[in-house]
């Protein structure tokens, strides 16, 4: 009971005033009417997300946490822009309707967009779908995966949405800085992880794409009876960067412990459970992108384990200073190091 507490008071939402809230909505989304009331879901560690209930429809609206939040995070007008821009093209995506950055609303930026009624896997062993559908919701997320790097940036107007050039390296330095401001003290796995990956650090040519920058099978959203993507969520991270980033972050999540809090497939016998190898997976993004079949995905891979570890322990000093929006936040930010252990494993096993 005293963990449970303890937990939720580092979680910090906005409070919804849904009458001012309501009226706002009114005045600047058309069509909407009659604001009847606010659930917040679960799902996330850093921007809470509500389902509104209004005469007019069903509704979901993202907000910042509360309180004081760190230079250039939780930059709603950055996802909200990509996700309009992303409206006219092939990307699966809701429609978007507002962004407020008005703070006399709820206290803090806002978007929102349409409810959409379908499905999102928490897991990645697919419990809750049955055997013989798994390997069709995997390759449906790899072929969306591949979409969202095809799409053409240019014709788009996201030319500027990120810098071309020394992805990893950019990357690298960012999330290395954010790591020891929010642990002085330091890891014995993380630095050693460091270390691992700047030897290692690829420094040549590669393309520019979109990048979703969280690629996970629960960030997506499925058809409700068909495994069809209808909905890739969750663009807080996205910019334009190297594509094996994403793909490096879609695989190594399935290299984490099966009880972990964010469980993966370590050990998991996937043909007994209907689900594809990686070496399916990564060659079916390859044969749709055209990549080099031959590559070795352990550097990219070890890297998202990297920057997972590194988001941990941003969520551990949130946590502290109580702006989290999760109350599983303190959790992955007290086992950071399991991240870290993983990355390291990846990179001293073979591909």
């Amino acid at each position: 009971m005293e963990e449970a507490q303890a937990a939720s008071r580092v979680v910090s939402t906005p409070p919804l005033d849904l009458v001012r809230l309501g009226a706002w909505l009114e005045e600047q989304v058309t069509g909407f009417r009659g604001l009847r009331g606010a659930e917040r879901l679960v799902g996330g560690n850093s921007n809470p997300i509500w389902k509104l209930d209004a005469a007019s429809g069903r509704y979901i609206l993202r907000t910042q946490p509360a309180g004081q939040l760190l230079k250039s995070a939780h930059a709603l007008d950055r996802e909200y822009r990509i996700l309009r821009t992303l409206g006219a093209s092939t990307v699966p995506v809701p429609r978007m309707h507002v962004l407020c950055n008005d703070l006399s609303v709820v206290g803090v930026q806002f978007y929102l967009m349409d409810f959409l009624p379908g499905v999102v896997h928490r897991h990645v062993a697919l419990g809750e779908v049955p055997i013989e559908r798994r390997r069709a919701v995997y390759e449906a997320a790899i072929d969306t995966l591949a979409t969202i790097h095809r799409t053409d940036i240019d014709a788009l107007g996201l030319r500027d949405f990120g810098r071309e050039g020394n992805y990893f390296e950019r990357q690298f330095h960012r999330w290395t800085q954010q790591y020891r401001t929010a642990m002085p003290e330091g890891d014995a796995a993380m630095d050693g992880l460091i270390a691992a990956l700047e030897s290692a650090m690829p420094h040549e040519a590669h393309p520019t794409v979109l990048l979703h920058g969280d690629s996970r099978i629960d960030n997506l959203m499925f058809a409700p009876d068909v495994d069809r993507v209808i909905a890739v969520l969750d663009w807080e991270l996205s910019t334009l960067g190297h594509p094996l980033a994403d793909l490096g972050q879609f695989l190594a999540v399935q290299d984490l412990p099966p009880d972990y809090l964010l469980p993966g497939l370590a050990g998991v016998d996937r043909a007994a459970h209907g689900l594809p190898t990686q070496a399916e997976l990564r060659e079916r993004y390859f044969r749709a992108t055209g990549w080099d079949t031959a590559t070795d995905m352990r550097f990219f891979k070890a890297f998202a384990m990297f920057r997972q570890a590194a988001m941990s322990a941003g969520l551990r000093r949130r946590a502290a200073l109580g702006t989290a929006v999760a109350e599983s936040a303190l959790f992955f930010g007290n086992t950071m190091d399991v991240f870290a252990r993983v990355g390291l494993d990846i990179l001293d096993r073979a591909d």
